[in-house]
């Protein structure tokens, strides 16, 4: 029973990382012919064809710019001389997407642009694109999308993709390619073998509002695409960090990701070139947003959005780990060597003044691994406004923790015992006045008293002693539903507050009068 509660979260990531990364896979089929053709230059630009939506019927958008779904009226501007494969696919929604790769796209028409190294003959290149995607329809989960063609010129193609309304497979999953072999060039040459562009249909999830008895549900995203976000970084619950898989499989592999930030005041999204993080690891030059993230010095030429917005921290050595304090006004963080992998600097360093406070040795213990894969994790710090939790490991091979907390008023750091069994894990939320925690398979405690050996992923309601967590049960029809439950630890009551959500739902917080859940889900209905 060794990490229990650990390990179910990981399955909850291994489930996430199931539905939105991705393993590059390419499947070989018989190359199809094609003829035709009519040389233009790059930047003439060009006319619909093959089911032709004429340029002046979408809005104008900048080079590079399009709505989902939508036709450019420019060409792309494109270093076609330093191109390595014969053509690129790109996907206009996210241009940091292209060939090779396997990758979600949303619902719907998607607009894809494709550079050519060499000037196409026009109507092989359609050809081949429908003759790849009607092949791959002997896959079930395959779908054969409609394609519509707009050439700026012979090297440069702008495909809209339409897959059907509906998916073949039982778990609504579609999937399309894109690919061009047995193309030809307008010198003759025969694309054999050019990287392809494999389409995974996703519904995005969504970010709801929901009474607590359920009979209010507003909807209050729009997102064109799935990615991962179900916490919000703020405790004023305005900004959600958002992480879109480069790659998709059903695997568990650690593919890049791509970082954004939602605003829900605003209603808008701010994408970064950057990593985003909301514990740091990394040198010891990087920048902390008090909106909740982190990222490391940017390269040069790497414009960061709102850069401004943050601080720029340097520190001498190797950042293991790095939060913020409660309040936002400080960091705490596990400094040393890039190599070290055991008792680290505690440096807490004020974001106002600059000014640092390092106690040498004060992060004792081993640094913690992935259960999963064995990856060096970084090191998180609790801070409950009075006390900072620290959480290590006794040695390199072992599970046994070795946890302090650091006390603000004091500076003292003293040796800690979470009151859970010792097969548990210390980690635990806990009521705003810090009078209840909920450890993640210990059960609700005050203090060091048990009130209820309760599990599940939930919330504290702000201001209050009300745990709120999703409980499965069968529907009675082979399937499950989820029941959102409230247990009040004063009272040691529980109480169902909606039932018959469905499954797949996350539930990120509560609003601060009380009244309102915010959650994630792929297919909650208005009422």
């Amino acid at each position: 029973m060794i990490r229990l509660m650990r390990s179910q979260a990981a399955v909850c990531v291994l489930l996430g990382a199931l539905l939105v990364t991705g393993c590059n896979t390419s499947i070989g089929m018989q190359p199809p012919a094609g003829d035709g053709g009519q040389e233009a230059e790059p930047g003439q630009g060009g006319k619909a064809t093959a089911g032709e939506t004429a340029a002046g019927e979408s809005p104008a958008h900048s080079p590079g710019e399009s709505a989902v779904g939508e036709w450019r009226t420019q060409e792309v501007p494109y270093d076609y001389g330093a191109m390595k494969d014969d053509v690129v696919i790109r996907l206009d929604e996210e241009p940091r997407l292209e060939s090779p790769i396997r990758t979600a796209v949303g619902v719907g028409a998607q607009t894809y642009t494709l550079f050519f190294r060499e000037a196409m003959d026009r109507s092989s290149v359609e050809k081949a694109l429908k003759e790849q995607a009607d092949d791959e329809t002997s896959l079930y989960w395959y779908v054969e999308p409609q394609l519509e063609f707009r050439w700026f010129h012979d090297r440069q193609l702008q495909v809209r993709a339409t897959p059907p309304g509906k998916a073949k497979s039982e778990e609504g999953v579609m999937e399309y390619r894109l690919n061009v072999k047995g193309a030809r060039t307008l010198s003759g040459k025969v694309l054999a073998e050019p990287p392809e562009f494999l389409a995974v249909v996703l519904p995005p999830s969504q970010i709801w509002r929901v009474s607590l008895d359920g009979k209010q549900r507003e909807q209050l995203t729009r997102f064109s695409v799935e990615n991962w976000g179900d916490i919000f970084l703020d405790p004023d619950q305005r900004y959600v960090l958002l992480k879109r898989f480069t790659e998709y499989c059903e695997c568990d592999a650690r593919h890049p990701r791509l970082y954004a930030i939602y605003d829900t005041e605003q209603e808008s999204i701010t994408h970064y070139p950057v990593e985003l993080m909301t514990t740091y690891r990394g040198e010891g030059r990087f920048y902390a947003d008090r909106r909740g993230f982190f990222f490391s010095e940017p390269e040069e030429g790497v414009t960061v959005p709102d850069r401004e917005k943050a601080v720029r921290v340097e520190v001498n050595g190797f950042v293991h780990g790095a939060d913020f304090s409660r309040d936002r006004s400080k960091l705490i963080m596990a400094v040393g060597a890039e190599e070290q992998k055991e008792n680290y600097d505690l440096v807490i360093h004020d974001l106002e003044s600059g000014e640092q406070k390092r106690i040498a040795g004060g992060v004792k213990g081993y640094v913690i691994t992935s259960d999963l894969d064995n990856v060096v994790l970084p090191v998180s710090f609790q801070d409950n406004g009075q006390q900072v939790t620290i959480r290590m490991r006794k040695g390199a091979d072992s599970m046994e923790e070795l946890n302090h907390r650091y006390d603000w008023k004091t500076g003292a750091l003293t040796p800690w015992t979470a009151p859970v069994p010792s097969d548990a894990w210390s980690g635990y939320i806990e009521s705003d006045d810090g009078l209840y925690q909920m450890y993640w398979n210990g059960g609700i405690y005050k203090g060091s008293t048990r009130v209820t050996d309760l599990s599940g992923h939930g919330v504290w309601l702000p201001g209050s002693h009300t745990y709120v967590y999703p409980e499965y049960r069968g529907n009675g029809q082979g399937g499950s539903v989820i029941d959102i439950v409230a247990f009040d630890a004063d009272q040691n009551k529980s109480e169902i507050l909606i039932t018959d959500l469905p499954v797949g739902l996350s539930l990120m917080g509560g609003s601060k009068d009380g009244k309102w859940l915010y959650l994630r889900s792929h297919n909650l209905k208005q009422q």
